[in-house]
């Protein structure tokens, strides 16, 4: 079969299992009740660190973009589609920007940036970018722990760089009891910040890592609330079930919170220390549909929710996948050609109209590229 002829066709997430997944929420998603192992990412899209496989062949959906060279220029999708499982906190990192890349040829899997942008689809908790100083000055004085003081207020109130600061946090263990003192004071913290501050306390003591989330903002989304993270903007996820849609791109620079190996010369190199650079994002509400565009080219979101019998009209080659129900995606010419989308199925959709039936929560990603 041709599939570069295709309008659409059928193809099938790719899960990731990474310690900090959940057992249940993307099995569940299955019809299942528990998973071996932490399920942490499906992944939908053509990225060659799990580009997902084509309905029915041997085939990856890499194979098939690689050959569109006159409409996909630079060989693949623009975008990468996720659906997050998170049930335990991902590490501190930030994603290179594109003016990044040629310094970081020894640690990027591929050539290009990662904004990304989250929405909710359950309560979703996660440290994302820096607050303004004078927020984090109140945090620290309502704690009020001396030996935090010495490392963090006391260098802020002299006008010390953030990145300065975290240097003296991250990956440095803690010889001077200062984890101690956090512990003895955590109740001065509001409720939610002593929560995730007494888990990763737990998690990664004796490191001071846990202290560099005193300078970060805490971000509590509720489900249909979306954030977007441009590149460089520091981000720990902690809890919750997303749908994300990124750049195309696997690259990470670990900074800390993690027993994985981090780089924190790069990672303060290419951080931005800039307060509020992570953007909310409003859905557009349109009869049957809501739709998400970040600032960015690269990927834009909508979802057709409920009972759906309605038009999609596609400018450029998108993804379909569905968190609830089943949705059965035409061509709106004939309507001989069809994929059913559900939990085990996506959609590759090329450019055109289709019709849209059935219900449940289709979710649509697409992207023009740079």
């Amino acid at each position: 079969m041709n599939y570069l002829d295709k309008q659409l066709f059928a193809i099938e997430g790719r899960v990731k299992n990474y310690p900090w997944g959940s057992r249940k929420t993307l099995a569940r998603h299955r019809g299942e009740i528990e998973s071996d192992l932490p399920e942490a990412e499906l992944w939908f899209g053509d990225n060659s660190q799990g580009p997902s496989l084509v309905s029915g062949t041997n085939m990856c959906l890499d194979e098939i973009t690689g050959a569109l060279g006159e409409v996909l220029p630079q060989g693949q999708l623009p975008f990468l589609a996720k659906i997050l499982a998170v049930e335990q906190s991902l590490s501190l990192q930030v994603h290179p920007a594109l003016e990044d890349i040629p310094s970081l040829q020894s640690v990027c899997k591929d050539q290009n940036h990662k904004p990304e942008m989250v929405v909710a689809l359950t309560e979703f908790q996660a440290f994302v970018g820096f607050a303004e100083i004078r927020n984090t000055l109140a945090i620290l004085e309502n704690l009020n722990s001396e030996k935090v003081d010495r490392l963090i207020t006391e260098p802020l109130q002299a006008g010390t760089p953030v990145t300065k600061i975290l240097e003296n946090l991250l990956g440095v263990a803690d010889t001077k009891n200062v984890l101690t003192e956090v512990r003895e004071r955590i109740a001065n913290l509001d409720p939610v910040r002593g929560k995730w501050m007494q888990e990763l306390i737990d998690l990664y003591a004796p490191n001071l890592d846990p202290l560099a989330t005193l300078l970060c903002e805490l971000v509590t989304l509720q489900p249909g609330e979306s954030l977007y993270l441009p590149p460089k903007c520091v981000h720990a996820y902690l809890n919750g079930t997303v749908v994300e849609v990124m750049a195309n791109s696997d690259n990470v620079i670990r900074g800390g919170l993690t027993h994985k190996p981090i780089d924190k010369s790069n990672f303060l190199k290419i951080v931005d220390s800039r307060s509020h650079i992570a953007v909310r994002v409003t859905p557009t509400v349109t009869d049957g549909y809501r739709e998400w565009k970040p600032p960015i080219l690269d990927f834009a979101l909508q979802e057709f929710q409920g009972s759906i019998n309605t038009e999609l009209v596609v400018e450029n080659h998108s993804i379909a996948f569905a968190w609830q129900g089943a949705i059965r995606i035409s061509e709106a010419a004939s309507n001989s050609e069809y994929v059913d989308v559900h939990h085990a199925t996506a959609a590759f959709v090329a450019p055109g109209k289709y019709t849209l039936t059935g219900s449940g929560s289709l979710w649509v990603a697409t992207g023009k590229g740079r």
